[in-house]
């Protein structure tokens, strides 16, 4: 790739649930943009209770190739899925792709990611970004991120989607996170910016390549509720670490 990467090894978790529309193809390009990279590597494929071809596709897809390894889970829970893939992990940095949304520049950036930096973030929120969302799918990640920082004064734009977290910093705070569902990634980006460690954004460029299998108007309450609960939880945390 001709890149000067800071990172010598890393490890892909791709949460994949009834996905088998799309999902050789996007195996094949995540597996083909990480052995362009010429580092050691590993992708492991987080199935969570799929009631289609899923399971049986992958296994077969991952079958003779020894970078690839698939985990399964019978609950169908993305944060669940995300957090065991995130614990398998075993190289020196962990970068998140979903099997619909992952970018070759992406894992360039988070290979290249500067000492000082613990985690890297694609940011649909940044002036170069492009997100070619629908608008009201637009329109819910604003009014997250409002939430977000008006519940814990974060200085990031954008927790959703692709993102590379340091395997030190990850054992560092995974154990502690509480969240599962549509929350586990945020929290855990923001107990690693909380415990003083810096987060780099980069620009996301989203194009959709089949509607959001999730309903949005069903995980709007649901995650309003789960960031008053986290936000509560980290309180009830912070009057502990003052009583020490």
């Amino acid at each position: 790739m001709g890149a000067n990467f800071t990172i010598n090894n890393f490890s892909v978790v791709v949460p994949i649930y009834n996905e088998e529309e799309i999902l050789i193809d996007s195996c094949k390009k995540i597996f083909e943009i990480c052995k362009k990279t010429r580092l050691d590597f590993e992708i492991i494929f987080s199935e969570n209770g799929s009631t289609d071809k899923t399971l049986t596709l992958i296994n077969d897809f991952s079958s003779g190739k020894k970078e690839c390894k698939v985990i399964s889970n019978d609950l169908a829970n993305y944060g669940i899925a995300l957090r065991n893939g995130f614990k398998e992990a075993k190289n020196e940095m962990i970068v998140s792709f979903d099997i619909d949304y992952f970018s070759e520049q992406f894992l360039i950036d988070s290979l290249s990611l500067e000492n000082k930096f613990s985690a890297i973030t694609a940011s649909k929120r940044l002036d170069e970004s492009q997100d070619g969302r629908k608008i009201v799918r637009r329109i819910a990640t604003n009014f997250f991120v409002l939430i977000l920082k008006i519940l814990f004064q974060t200085s990031m734009s954008d927790t959703h989607g692709m993102k590379g977290i340091k395997k030190s910093a990850c054992e560092e705070q995974i154990q502690n996170v509480v969240s599962t569902q549509d929350l586990f990634d945020t929290e855990l980006l923001l107990r690693i910016e909380r415990s003083g460690e810096n987060i780099f954004e980069v620009p996301a460029m989203v194009n959709e390549i089949r509607p959001s299998v999730s309903v949005i108007y069903s995980r709007i309450p649901r995650t309003i509720y789960s960031l008053i609960k986290l936000r509560i939880q980290l309180f009830k945390e912070s009057l502990k670490t003052k009583n020490l």
